[in-house]
């Protein structure tokens, strides 16, 4: 539906200049995300940077562990590497303004192109609610972390294969590289072979006009093999396939804040979702198919129980819903009176031309050239610890380092060898276990750590509870202490 449809003219002297819906909201995004310096504060950030920056060094993968103490040479498998040697590559090109830069590019081109795609469904008013919404529930996650890199091919992967699904077609082939290019960047790829799985099944039990369950299952079942062909065909092979599922099945995954259940106190725009699509459903009568209901649900439970997911119920549900919810909506909104609002809104749904897209790159562009030329001082962020660290070197403080695990990717970054840091996988529940409960305050386990482990040093949060213990532990005294870190050093030869 557009602007003609209304009866409405536009100018075309102006035509070239004016921009699309995809184009508004992805500079939103864009300005939103460069200007966000939070999206720094997480320590796998140092972590990334710090492997791309070894494998750019040594040209190869770093398969064994080259940056703790606890662990060396330990069976590594970095599969996110090439987000890493971008990321290491931006930065050493242009500091943190360079991170920051391509981590708000990659969340505005997702928006953007989720947008273009949802406008092929949905009329333009409710898609600019539903991809307004989308952006604000993806902000608590917004980090420059592989995870964002791989947004745009989130998104790609799961239009294409539900469009080809609402459209009565097969799965293209042509979206094959997408899933070799996903799973080279971030663990997140196995989300799009489940889907790929999901929609097959989905194709089974309702076929296609013209087609039977058995040529259903054909075309799908042989997509899906390609589609796992694609996802190895990584410097890891194998091993990176099985990667992410060794991740999500570690006991002790829950144990850290990120694979948590959502608090709604602290996640409104998740509450709003619920709320909406509560409200939406009770008032309007809206209703979807049985498969895709199971879909919007399975991916409201994932947002629930770990925060990190999220990122699925903001860009795919909406792709999911869109066929059977955009022809409800419209046949409500025939009955409500047009206005000059609601045309130019229309109007705007039209890709805009490409002097109109030209403009809105450059105004980007002159945007992220200024956020890179600015000097960013990390000093006193949450996971740049750089007064404490500065300060045991002062002290000469020597031998391995027992550190509190927000701390760990700046510590590597920085060349300090470390006890543990956010290669959760490679480390194994075991060692997790015993290092929490280290860390939490358990005397008799934290000193086996200590002496096990030959530490010389620690650097631990405040609140850690292994902080009062060392207070009182003989042969240990407090060196440093701030805001952010506590250090205490031995000062007797560990056994």
């Amino acid at each position: 539906m557009h602007a003609r449809a209304f009866g409405f003219q536009a100018n075309p002297s102006w035509d070239w200049l004016v921009p699309s819906w995809p184009l508004i909201l992805g500079c939103f995004a864009f300005a939103k995300a460069i200007a966000t310096t939070g999206l720094l504060n997480d320590p796998d950030t140092y972590l990334h940077i710090a492997a791309g920056r070894w494998m750019l060094s040594h040209l190869a993968l770093p398969t064994a562990d080259p940056f703790s103490h606890s662990m060396p040479g330990a069976p590594w498998v970095p599969h996110e590497w090439l987000a890493e040697t971008i990321f290491a590559a931006a930065f050493e090109a242009g500091g943190w303004g360079a991170v920051r830069l391509i981590t708000a590019l990659s969340f505005a081109i997702a928006l953007g192109i989720s947008t273009r795609l949802l406008l092929r469904r949905f009329d333009p008013l409710p898609c600019v609610i539903v991809s307004a919404a989308a952006g604000w529930l993806l902000l608590p996650h917004l980090l420059a972390r592989p995870h964002i890199l791989a947004l745009p091919l989130l998104v790609l992967w799961c239009g294409i294969l539900i469009e080809a699904r609402d459209s009565g077609r097969g799965p293209p082939l042509c979206v094959l590289p997408v899933m070799t290019l996903w799973a080279n960047l971030h663990g997140g790829f196995m989300f799009g072979l489940a889907l790929a799985g999901f929609l097959g099944s989905e194709a089974v039990l309702l076929p296609d006009a013209g087609q039977t369950r058995v040529a259903e299952a054909r075309r799908w079942a042989g997509f899906i093999g390609l589609s796992i062909v694609a996802a190895m065909l990584t410097p890891n092979g194998l091993a990176g396939l099985l990667q992410p599922f060794r991740l999500v099945s570690m006991p002790m995954l829950p144990m850290l804040i990120e694979w948590r259940s959502a608090n709604l106190d602290d996640f409104p725009a998740l509450e709003a979702w619920l709320l909406g699509a509560i409200f939406l459903g009770f008032s309007y009568g809206f209703k979807l198919p049985l498969t895709r209901l199971l879909l919007t649900l399975g991916l409201f439970h994932l947002a629930l129980q770990h925060v990190r997911h999220a990122d699925l119920l903001a860009l795919v549900v909406p792709l999911a819903v869109a066929a059977p919810l955009g022809t409800q909506i419209r046949e409500r909104l025939r009955a409500v009176p047009t206005s000059t609002l609601s045309r130019h809104v229309e109007r705007l749904a039209e890709p805009a031309a490409l002097p109109g897209m030209l403009i809105a790159g450059l105004l980007m562009l002159f945007v992220g050239m200024a956020m890179v030329a600015r000097p960013i001082d990390r000093s006193g962020d949450p996971a740049t610890p750089a007064a404490a660290l500065a300060a045991a070197r002062s002290m000469s403080a020597s031998g391995p380092v027992f550190n509190a695990y927000p701390f760990g990717g700046y510590l590597l970054f920085e060349d300090v060898p470390v006890l543990i840091d956010g290669r959760l996988e490679m480390y194994g529940d075991v060692f997790l276990a015993r290092y929490l409960k280290a860390s939490s305050g358990d005397e008799k386990t934290l000193a086996g750590m200590l002496d096990d482990f030959h530490i010389g040093w620690t650097m631990l949060q405040p609140q850690d509870g292994a902080v009062a213990v060392l207070d009182r532990l003989s042969g240990w005294r407090r060196a440093y202490a701030d805001t952010q870190a506590v250090i205490h050093i031995r000062s007797r030869p560990a056994r």
